[in-house]
């Protein structure tokens, strides 16, 4: 009977060492050559399945939404802060829902994997409603925007590294109707 407090001793210390650990780790800063990597990629998928650089938005007049890595945004760590570098291309996107009133689109949440799954789940959708927040302050109406959260469930690469976690932390806006 007396190792139970020595065992629930060892548990709690271990638990608040961890505890500790994690949250004195370095916050990095994202390494734009990763992004870039990471947008090159999610292009070629995305004109592998029909959309990309030669899709068409019809009468818009910016050219930069017919990229597909234009509609992936990442976040720092424990983040959901747009970058000021997305701004611009995401106004792109709202003004496109501005003048097609029909258009929808769905904003994914998505985390790396660090972190209870409920926390990457609230997480991702913070990150999918600050875009969604944003876009709606330019005037784009609610019910064309839906946001879904993923969490740590599609995981832009299964490497368990930094710069595979940087490529996690992200929205990727989609599209549903044009």
């Amino acid at each position: 009977m007396s190792l139970k407090p020595w065992i629930r001793f060892i548990l709690i210390g271990g638990v608040a060492a961890s505890l500790v650990a994690c949250s004195s780790m370095h916050k990095k800063t994202t390494d734009e050559s990763t992004i870039n990597e990471a947008n090159a990629a999610y292009q070629g998928e995305a004109q592998a399945s029909g959309i990309g650089d030669e899709s068409s938005f019809g009468d818009r007049a910016d050219s930069s939404m017919q990229k597909a890595s234009d509609r992936v945004y990442y976040f720092a760590y424990d983040s959901d802060v747009i970058r000021a570098s997305d701004m611009p291309v995401i106004n792109a996107h709202a003004n496109y829902l501005l003048t097609h009133s029909r258009a929808k689109i769905m904003l994914e949440g998505h985390t790396d994997p660090r972190g209870s799954r409920e926390y990457n789940i609230g997480l991702g959708e913070r990150r999918a409603k600050a875009v969604s927040r944003y876009m709606m302050s330019k005037g784009v109406s609610p019910t064309q925007i839906r946001v879904v959260s993923y969490g740590a469930e599609k995981l832009a690469s299964p490497a368990r590294t930094e710069a595979a976690y940087q490529l996690d932390r992200r929205v990727v806006l989609v599209y549903t109707q044009r």
